[in-house]
């Protein structure tokens, strides 16, 4: 473990059993699990109250969102969410495991980079996306590149996470 782990929150949306998006959380926190730079804070949005939210934002060095891709864009009540938290997302990174559809659910994550602009978030350029077709019916990605896809989109993260908090430190965010 490092000496000061970087705080992850990994956001999602529904974690009842036998739900796709509940296997690619589960198991893209298990990747997360595996890297020593991260403690994990696992936020499942059907559960945690909106009110807390904000707080556990303001915590983190970083955040991955996991969400399904619904009509091009992503749910409501992620939106609900995001919009509920606002300024602790200032000068944070934030990624994105999507899934859904025909795209794997990158329409969702190039929707949630708009978003997260306006909010003065930094959004981590490469993401993961899955249909459901990519994952074994255990739980596990079919293609056995997906693990180093995922170690690489949490490097950059460690970076951002890293270099954001330290200058969060040395010199607060302008508003």
């Amino acid at each position: 473990m490092t000496v000061h782990p970087l705080r992850l929150v990994v956001l999602t949306r529904n974690l009842e059993a036998g739900r796709f998006g509940t296997a690619v959380t589960r198991w893209f926190a298990r990747e997360a699990e595996r890297v020593d730079d991260f403690k994990l804070d696992l936020i499942d949005l059907s559960r945690a109250p909106l009110d807390g939210l904000a707080a556990r934002i303001a915590d983190a060095d970083a955040v991955m969102i996991v969400t399904a891709e619904y009509n091009h864009a992503y749910p409501g009540d992620v939106k609900t969410a995001i919009d509920a938290v606002r300024r602790p997302w200032y000068a944070k990174p934030v990624g994105f495991v999507v899934y859904g559809g025909r795209s794997g659910g990158l329409r969702a994550a190039e929707q949630l980079r708009l978003v997260f602009g306006e909010l003065h978030a930094v959004t981590i350029r490469d993401s993961l996306g899955f249909r459901e077709e990519d994952f074994t019916p255990t739980g596990e990605p079919v293609d056995p590149t997906t693990s180093a896809a995922a170690a690489a989109l949490l490097r950059q993260l460690a970076w951002w996470a890293r270099s954001l908090r330290d200058a969060r430190a040395a010199t607060p965010y302008p508003e």
